[in-house]
């Protein structure tokens, strides 16, 4: 087994637990919360989802840059204009644009849930109810997103 092929298990490991990661924020973890009475919600909230922003920060991490170090261990970066002109190298060029768009966008924004989910139970309900909005939508878009990327690397690998 050569490092390519460790990579590239690496990256498809953290990619799939990535997505299964927000597959169970929007179809388990967010209806349950829907479901607890709104006094065990800021509970609810303060015990769960730091471990999964943290989580999803690894996640998210190690499959950027196990795609990054996959692409430079197949390419070199050298003769960047195969990327654009062949059908794997467009898949990858916009399905790990949009990867490393996703990670950027939980470091630097879905972060800054992570300090309000910690202090969830002390807040009020107005503010869980914010909390809660956030989190109907984000993943949703998230969930998206990360399908797309899946449908893109499925694409630059096999074709349609």
């Amino acid at each position: 087994m050569n490092i390519i092929n460790i990579v590239r298990w690496i990256h498809i490991i953290s990619g799939v637990a990535w997505i299964g990661e927000v597959i169970t924020i929007n179809f388990v973890l967010v209806p349950a919360l829907m479901k607890i009475s709104k006094e065990a919600r800021g509970s609810f909230i303060r015990q769960v989802f730091p471990r999964l922003f943290q989580l999803a920060s690894v996640i998210s991490l190690t499959a950027v840059i196990s795609g990054a170090t996959m692409s430079y261990l197949l390419t070199g970066w050298k003769n960047l204009g195969d990327l654009i002109d062949t059908r794997w190298g467009l898949g990858i060029m916009i399905g790990g644009g949009l990867a490393l768009l996703l990670m950027l966008f939980h470091f630097f924004i879905e972060s800054k849930l992570e300090p309000i989910a910690i202090k969830a139970d002390e807040d009020s309900e107005v503010e869980i109810d914010k909390i809660l909005v956030v989190l109907k939508i984000v993943p949703r878009i998230g969930l998206g997103i990360l399908l797309l990327i899946v449908i893109l690397m499925m694409f630059a690998a096999r074709g349609l």
